[in-house]
């Protein structure tokens, strides 16, 4: 879980932090995206933990493990094999059908990133952060191909792999071994 420490307050929770940043700095660049995009911005992060995480989860779960250090491993399969109420290796034995799940789950991004660049418009903000951390988290985690190049969702996260300069894009990424 993310946590942000700012000037002895700490705050827990990407969904937090963002809250925290934005009303503490207002003459800071909006993270949201200006007046009304709050609303936007939680649906966003809602739907990204409770649709999009598991299933990302069951296409990189395993792969996950494998980048962990050995001393949180034992800890990280217990907690998840509970969630998931089965093997890692269960969770992401049907990979193709996971990464079809997976796709469909795109079904409402898809449709916006046919009319514009990304969720919040004509650029990038927290409701676009949000979706696409889980995309940043596979490719520091796994090699698994989640997208196919002619899908808007894959031309949005290139757009956002190319933000900041390419910050996004300069983080180190799984290798074919399944470690960064």
């Amino acid at each position: 879980m993310p946590v942000l420490i700012d000037d002895g307050e700490t705050v827990c929770d990407s969904w937090r932090i963002a809250l925290h940043l934005e009303t503490r700095y207002p003459n800071a660049p909006a993270l949201f995206g200006g007046t009304g995009a709050v609303p936007l911005a939680q649906f966003a992060n809602a739907w990204a933990d409770s649709a999009l995480v598991p299933a990302v989860s069951r296409i990189i779960l395993l792969d996950i493990y494998d980048c962990l250090d050995p001393v949180d491993r034992e800890y990280f399969r217990a907690s998840r094999e509970k969630r998931f109420g089965q093997s890692l290796e269960a969770v992401v034995a049907d990979r193709p059908s996971n990464l079809s799940a997976f796709r469909k789950a795109l079904t409402p991004l898809r449709q916006i990133l046919r009319e514009r660049d990304f969720l919040s418009g004509t650029g990038p903000a927290y409701a676009d952060y949000c979706v696409f951390g889980m995309f940043m988290w596979a490719r520091c985690c796994s090699t698994a191909s989640l997208l196919d190049e002619d899908d808007p969702v894959f031309l949005w996260r290139e757009r956002l792999l190319d933000a900041f300069k390419g910050l996004a894009r300069s983080a180190p990424r799984a290798s074919a071994k399944g470690t960064p």
